[in-house]
């Protein structure tokens, strides 16, 4: 190793030399930066010929650097607020704020929404506290304008348009019947019972107009049972799908709702009773055989749930039609599906418990996630005995497997049976009549031209 001495002129000579190097242009560019790129791009591209292409390699970098002034700076944002594009919300929102008369309200059971968004709050599954109040304040309105009995907020069903706002509500005297269609080979069960126990309102927004769906047909459930279409947000659109379905997507989304309701509706297993009648009823903690309140470590076991409605058999209805009565003495009794009574416990497969989560005070909730319904939930504080149910969807189960569409029905072919039928020639004279009609018929077309 050979140490030369640096005198220290030369160093500053050599600082003052690269700091002249370094003075940067308009462009922010200077002689130091730029040999640097310089060298950088022929080491990397490595030419045949370097000396040959410096001058070559130092122009294209020098016509690719950073130029400020070819910068385009975009135009400040506004200073005025966006106009408003629709004002009325305010306007029907304040109307949700009147409150009704006494004479209204007897009878009547509110609903109970802001009791229920607390314990909804702490499994996750609640709306905006704004949302959850303009929902409490619209349900309040339905339950005036159409004199329910009782009406609770159902969820949400999301659609690619609009979404539906659903209230399931319970009428103080049935509705008048619909009007008479055509008979159908399974007949919808009466209003108040099975799959048409409950009514069903919707509405796209919280300050409009609930509207009430039809009674559901067995005939709309079975075919969506093999429907997988998302919803629009519109009731009269329709629904095209093969098999076709029975109705437009306002048929189609009232039989995914009793689905819903009758699949993912849970109660703890110590609030209600079946009666003589297999009626629901609120059980009677002191009569004989009545289940204790379970605690929040047991509500945490499938035992301590159940589903408040009947199943939906696979004819589309809860309950087997009733046997004919003129059915002859030899004929074999029809096979019928075992029906789904209420309060049956809950499958331990269907289900995902969670909880328990404090909620202060010593009470606790413990939630169960609906592992068939996504979107489907019930939640339940076991110090209070309080309970709810929510749904936020699509409206659409689970897929067993990939949506294949369903192959259209074979062609009819021909009767064995018949026997095969000669066709009749057309007489020699007519045949010659009929051409002699459209000869002559061309003939007056071309004199007429």
């Amino acid at each position: 190793f050979f140490l030369t001495a640096v005198s220290p002129s030369a160093m500053s000579d050599k600082a003052e030399a690269v700091s002249f190097l370094q003075r940067p242009n308009e462009k922010g560019v200077s002689v130091y930066s730029h040999l640097t790129d310089v060298l950088a791009t022929i080491l990397a591209s490595n030419p045949a010929d370097a000396l040959g292409a410096f001058e070559a390699l130092s122009a294209k970098v020098k016509s690719s650097s950073f130029d400020p002034a070819a910068v385009t700076v975009p135009p400040p944002p506004p200073t005025t607020a966006p106009e408003v594009p629709d004002s009325g919300w305010l306007e029907r929102d304040a109307a949700l704020l009147k409150p009704g008369s006494e004479d209204e309200a007897d009878g009547q059971i509110p609903p109970s929404l802001l009791d229920d968004a607390r314990l909804l709050d702490a499994a996750g599954a609640s709306l905006s506290p704004e949302e959850t109040y303009r929902a409490h304040l619209s349900l309040c309105a339905l339950q005036r304008t159409a004199k329910l009995q009782s009406v609770r907020f159902f969820g949400k069903i999301l659609g690619t348009a609009a979404d539906y706002y659903v209230a399931e509500a319970r009428r103080a005297e049935p509705p008048e019947p619909p009007e008479a269609s055509e008979p159908s080979a399974t007949p919808a069960e009466e209003y108040g019972s099975g799959c048409n126990a409950l009514s069903y309102f919707v509405t796209p927004e919280l300050g409009g107009t609930w509207e009430e769906l039809p009674s559901v047909t067995p005939e709309a459930i079975v075919a969506a049972s093999r429907t997988r279409k998302f919803f629009t947000g519109s009731l009269d659109a329709d629904v095209c799908c093969f098999p076709p379905f029975p109705g437009t997507e306002r048929h189609y989304l009232r039989a995914q709702l009793a689905r819903i309701a009758h699949g993912t509706t849970l109660c703890p297993s110590h609030k209600y009773a079946l009666s003589p009648e297999g009626a629901v009823e609120p059980a009677d903690p002191e009569a004989e055989g009545a289940l204790p309140p379970p605690t929040s470590s047991q509500l945490c076991e499938p035992a301590s749930w159940r589903h408040k409605n009947m199943g939906i058999l696979a004819i589309g209805r809860c309950t087997n039609l009733p046997s004919p009565e003129e059915a002859e003495a030899d004929a074999p009794p029809p096979q019928l599906e075992p029906e789904k009574p209420a309060l049956l416990p809950i499958e331990a497969s269907d289900w995902a418990l969670v909880g328990p989560a404090a909620l202060g005070g010593g009470a606790a909730v413990v939630w169960s996630r609906s592992l068939r319904w996504p979107g489907a939930i019930a939640v339940s504080e076991a110090k209070e005995g309080r309970y709810a149910n929510l749904y936020l969807g699509y409206g659409h189960p689970v897929a067993a497997g990939p949506m294949l569409p369903s192959p259209p029905p074979p062609i009819e072919g021909d009767d064995p049976t018949a026997e095969p039928v000669e066709a009749e020639d057309m007489p020699l004279d007519d045949e010659n009549a009929a051409v002699r009609e459209a000869a002559e018929a061309a003939l007056r077309a071309g004199a007429e031209e």
